[in-house]
């Protein structure tokens, strides 16, 4: 029995912030934007909320899960038991972005909880999910990340205006434990989630930051804060480290990694974090030139795209050995002896946190 995602969505606002666009704020041009992030362009969100955002992407999972089973989505969504939302971004302190979000998808009795684990906050919320639905018996949840982060934004500081996003990304949990009733789901893709690791460091020196707009010096503190070489420093160490002690418990290896799907921050730590783990860099997907850095949203989002363009060679690895199938985007599908999804995290706090999803 396990815990598996079944569908997956993301939300993104159709207006683009480009470099272009940005070095007519500030003093800055793409080129130097590129060469030290990736990022070509971003979302900026005017018309919807964190929690509208949210609500897209929940919606947009549910109904492709809906959709193949040839039941309405109200009914699909009928079924819906928890709700854990990973943002830094929220409209309200309470009710919890989770139970808002409740309200909007229409799901009027739900256990609901807010994660904020910046960055990692998918990755963490994912985790709090599997061990709930487990203990209460949940079968089917939403795990959700997303975040307006243009709304604190220092728009004055090319250091940091230039990183960031907005976003939603959405994943649907199902708990095959007890499957008498109704069956499992049929879904174009069934990823375990297998082996976790979480982890977390105090930052004591304020390298990422982003204080209540109560905080007691209100007009020095209430944009992002960032502290950009040092994070690095912290993401490059760490992210090597959480895939190495991923692979120390579960005796896998770089060998038996489909693909990666990290945190969108920088594709410098991405590169540096391809090098020194081993895992080639033709597996690791990125979309941060089109989004930014969205936080929470980020690694739900780059799921989302991921499978979209990749899911053929996921079905592949749950056939019998020998099967072939079509190459997608620019993935080399490997062997057939790939059979799981490495993700990974680090954000503010400082925390950090590696997932494994077994594709079946």
């Amino acid at each position: 029995m396990s815990i598996d995602i079944i569908s997956t969505g993301r939300y993104a606002s159709d207006h683009i912030l480009n470099n272009d666009m940005l070095s007519k704020m500030v003093d800055t041009n793409s080129q130097w934007i590129v060469e030290r992030t990736g990022i070509l362009e971003r979302r900026i969100s005017e018309d919807k909320t964190t929690e509208e955002m949210a609500q897209m992407a929940c919606e947009r999972a549910v109904k492709k899960v809906a959709e193949l089973n040839g039941i309405d989505v109200s009914d699909m969504m009928s079924k819906i038991e928890l709700i854990v939302f990973a943002t830094v971004s929220g409209d309200t302190k309470t009710p919890a972005s989770s139970f808002r979000l409740s309200e909007k998808l229409g799901i009027r009795e739900c256990t609901c909880l807010d994660v904020n684990a910046a960055c990692s906050g998918f990755l963490y919320a994912m985790t709090v999910a599997k061990s709930m639905m487990k203990e209460l018996n949940k079968k089917y949840a939403l795990v959700v990340g997303a975040e307006r982060l243009s709304k604190y934004v220092d728009w004055d500081d090319r250091g940091t205006c230039i990183l960031f996003g907005d976003g939603a990304g959405a994943a649907l949990l199902e708990n095959t434990r007890d499957m008498s009733e109704d069956g499992e789901c049929s879904c174009e893709n069934r990823l375990e989630i297998s082996d976790v690791y979480l982890g977390g460091r105090v930052d004591d020196k304020g390298l990422l930051t982003l204080h209540s707009k109560n905080h007691i010096d209100e007009e020095n503190n209430r944009f992002i804060g960032m502290n950009g070489r040092q994070v690095y420093k912290f993401a490059t160490e760490i992210g090597p480290k959480v895939i190495e002690k991923l692979f120390d418990k579960t005796g896998l290896t770089k060998d038996d990694i489909k693909f990666v799907v990290p945190h969108q921050a920088n594709v410098r730590i991405i590169k540096t974090m391809a090098q020194k783990s081993g895992i080639e860099l033709d597996k690791w997907y990125t979309n941060i030139e089109k989004y930014g850095n969205t936080s929470a949203a980020s690694v739900p989002m780059a799921l989302d795209e991921a499978l979209e363009k990749w899911g053929d060679v996921l079905k592949a690895s749950s056939r019998k050995t020998g099967e072939n199938v079509e190459k997608t985007g620019q993935y080399d599908e490997g062997s057939d002896r790939a059979k799981y999804i490495l993700s990974i995290a680090f954000g503010g706090g400082l925390s950090y946190a590696g997932i494994l999803f077994k594709i079946k």
